[in-house]
């Protein structure tokens, strides 16, 4: 098994070595847990030296669609449960107080306004305790690839962070006493997106290349697909269009061939990256499309079919037909 150890292996490990460890469980922002947990971590008379909170609930949605409900979900865990260990340990004096973002609130992400919004309220809390002379440490860290819930983004093609070297950041950042960082691995241009790369904050932060790879302008693309008889030839052009900005999506390399009629979902597609891939292509095509649009088309092929028909662009030669 590659991934770190198994809780249990660890707790047992750590007591062989004479350090106690006691698990409790709880929902800490329930009335009464933050000030159990804190209890139980002084017990006996020790001396409540650091907090890690790093609460986590995902239910993503487009801003447009996001539910009171989801919101909740989403915010409860993060900021509610900050807040209640914040007051419980008001009669205390930790010498750090660690709480876990995202680079969901440094960056965006499609689809993560709400989780986004909750991780920026972590932010800005570390700098107000960290204000009040309470240090406080807001990360905001990229997916972690050995646990936790983005263990699927190296199958993606996306850079992850390994336990150790997380852990190991996170010393480092405690020892120089910061306040907000971020920690994501790999290039930044391939977190930033798109549609934002040559913005005058995120150009600074990708390198030439990664700004300089963006979608083909709707002019470029769509004046070559009107010049080119409707037919295999235009077809072909459409697909290859469209088959970069998947590679691209999919963190896939150029060589990288697509069968047309191969099911997206059967790539790895899911609600975040068919919105980005909607964001593309619109910013590409210059066009507007329903939210749902790539779901309703399943296939390369069929996507470009979907696409032509929405562009006013005919692609079969019915005289050869």
């Amino acid at each position: 098994w590659g991934g770190p150890p198994p809780p249990r292996a660890v707790v047992a490990a750590r007591g062989a070595g004479g350090t106690g460890t006691t698990a409790g469980l709880g929902d800490t922002p329930a009335d009464g847990t933050a000030e159990r947990l804190v209890a139980a971590a002084t017990a006996g008379g020790l001396r409540l030296r650091g907090l890690v909170h790093a609460a986590m609930v995902l239910d993503d949605a487009v801003i447009t669609n996001i539910s009171d409900e989801q919101l909740t979900a989403v915010w409860r865990p993060k900021a509610v449960g900050a807040w209640r260990l914040h007051e419980a340990t008001a009669g205390h004096t930790p010498d750090w107080f660690v709480v876990y973002s995202s680079m969901a609130s440094l960056l965006g992400n499609p689809g993560q306004g709400a989780y986004a919004a909750a991780n920026s309220w972590l932010d800005g809390f570390a700098a107000w305790r960290t204000g009040r002379g309470l240090p406080t440490l807001a990360v905001n860290w990229g997916p972690w690839g050995e646990t936790g819930a983005a263990v699927d983004f190296a199958d993606r093609g996306y850079r992850t962070i390994p336990t150790q070297s997380g852990l190991q950041a996170l010393g480092t950042l405690l020892v120089h006493q910061r306040t907000r960082t971020g920690v994501i691995p790999g290039e930044p241009g391939t977190w930033i997106l798109p549609a934002v790369l040559r913005s005058s904050l995120f150009g600074l932060l990708a390198d030439d290349r990664a700004a300089q790879s963006g979608p083909v302008t709707a002019p470029d693309i769509r004046g070559r697909l009107a010049s080119l008889p409707p037919g295999l030839a235009r077809r072909a052009e459409l697909e290859e269009y469209l088959a970069g900005h998947i590679r691209a999506v999919l963190r896939l390399g150029d060589a990288t061939v697509l069968d047309p009629q191969t099911p997206l979902k059967s790539l790895g597609f899911d609600s975040l990256l068919s919105l980005e891939l909607r964001t593309r292509l619109e910013a590409g095509l210059g066009i507007k499309i329903a939210a749902n649009f790539v779901y309703q088309h399943p296939t390369l092929a069929a996507l470009a079919a979907g696409l032509a028909g929405h562009m006013g662009l005919t692609l079969e030669d019915h005289a050869e037909s």
